[in-house]
C-alpha cells in the first residue's frame, strides 16, 4: 500500500549550528484536506517501535537523505520530532542554511509525512486511531528546482523576497546554491523594474524573456486566427477552417485554443513566442511570472500514485 502524505507548516522550535533540529511534522485532531483526522495517541506506538526504520528525506526524494530521526513525541496538538542533519553532506548544510534564513524572517520550511493508516474508529472513519510512519521530508522548493527562483515566499512582499534573498547570498552555502540565489535575484530585480520575466506554463522555468530569441507566426495564420471572432460570430468556423491549408489550420487552432486557456483577450499576446531555454516548449510573453506568493503544491508527485494534503 502506498503512503498517504500529509503536509504540515509549523515554525521549527529549535535549530542549532550543529544541525540538531526539532520539528512539527503532523497536526493531531484537526480534520485535514483529505478528511483524516489524526487522533491524540495516534503515533504513540510508531514512534515507539519503528522509530529506528523511519527515514528522513529532501522533498520525498529517497535519493537525498538529509539525516537520523532520533526521537518524537506527541505535544499541544503536534507530533514534534527531534532530528539530527549529517553535517558531512553539502546538501544538509544548505538545508541548515535555508532553516536559519527563513527563522530569522519569522517563517518556516513546510514538512511532509508518509504515513500508512493502521487503525480507524469503526463509527467515525474519518478518525485515525493508529498510523504507521514510514517518513517525513522537509519541503523546500530551494532543492526541488535549481533553475526555478525562490518567488513563492508565502504573504512576503516583492521588497522582503529581495531582502530575503541579499541575505541568502550572506549565509554558508555551496557555491552551486549561492549562483542559484544570485540567479532569482537578478530575475526578481528586473520583474520589479518592469522587464519582462516569465515563467514556463511546461517546465517552470523563470527566465528573462528579452534573452531568447522571440519568433512569430506566418503572418496568413496571424490573420486567419483574426477572423476567427467573427467565424464565430457568422456561425462560419467549421466551413472557414477547413477552407486552410492543414498546415495552417493547426497553428491557427493552436492559437485559439491557448487565448482560451490563458483567458486573454488579445490575439497580438499570442502570436509571438519564444522557446523555452529547457524544455523548447512555446512561452508568451503574458505567461508573465507573479512574484506575489501562493500556495505550493506539490501535485508533481501525484504522478507516483501518492496524495499530497493540507494539514
Amino acid at each position: 500500500m502506498a503512503p498517504i502524505f500529509k503536509s504540515i507548516s509549523e515554525k521549527v522550535e529549535d535549530v542549532t549550528r550543529e544541525g540538531r533540529l526539532l520539528i512539527a511534522i503532523n497536526a493531531i485532531g484537526n480534520e485535514d484536506a483529505d478528511g483524516d483526522i489524526s487522533m491524540p495517541g495516534s503515533f504513540n506506538k510508531t514512534l515507539k517501535n519503528d522509530i529506528d526504520r523511519v527515514k528522513w528525506y529532501l522533498n520525498h526524494n529517497q535519493t537525498i537523505l538529509l539525516g537520523v530521526p532520533i526521537s518524537g513525541y506527541e505535544e499541544n496538538g503536534l507530533v514534534k520530532m527531534s532530528t539530527q542533519l549529517n553535517m558531512k553532506k553539502q546538501i544538509c548544510l544548505d538545508v541548515l542554511s535555508d532553516y536559519e534564513l527563513y527563522a530569522e524572517y519569522g517563517r518556516t520550511l513546510e514538512h511532509s509525512v508518509g504515513v500508512e493508516d493502521v487503525i480507524r474508529n469503526k463509527s467515525n472513519t474519518k478518525e485515525v486511531l493508529e498510523w504507521k510512519l514510514w517518513e517525513y521530508s522537509t519541503l523546500t522548493s530551494w532543492g526541488a528546482n535549481p533553475n526555478t527562483p525562490l518567488l513563492e515566499m508565502k504573504n512576503a512582499t516583492t521588497d522582503e523576497q529581495i531582502k530575503m534573498l541579499e541575505k541568502a547570498l550572506k549565509k554558508n552555502y555551496s557555491d552551486e546554491r549561492l549562483q542559484t540565489i544570485e540567479k532569482s535575484l537578478n530575475l526578481l530585480k528586473k520583474a520589479v523594474l518592469g522587464e519582462n520575466i516569465v515563467k514556463c506554463p511546461y517546465c517552470g522555468l523563470v527566465f528573462d524573456y528579452n534573452s531568447v530569441h522571440e519568433v512569430s507566426f506566418e503572418e496568413n495564420i496571424i490573420e486567419s486566427a483574426t477572423r476567427y471572432a467573427q467565424w464565430m460570430i457568422d456561425d462560419v468556423v467549421w466551413e472557414e477552417v477547413h477552407k486552410l491549408e492543414p498546415e495552417v489550420a493547426q497553428p491557427v487552432m493552436s492559437i485559439i485554443q491557448k487565448q482560451k486557456t490563458m483567458k486573454t483577450k488579445s490575439i497580438e499576446d499570442l502570436v509571438r513566442y519564444v522557446y523555452c531555454p529547457k524544455c523548447y516548449n512555446q512561452v508568451h510573453r503574458v505567461d508573465v511570472v507573479e512574484t506575489a506568493t501562493e500556495e505550493k503544491s506539490f501535485t508533481g508527485l501525484k504522478g507516483l500514485g501518492k496524495k499530497f494534503l493540507k494539514a
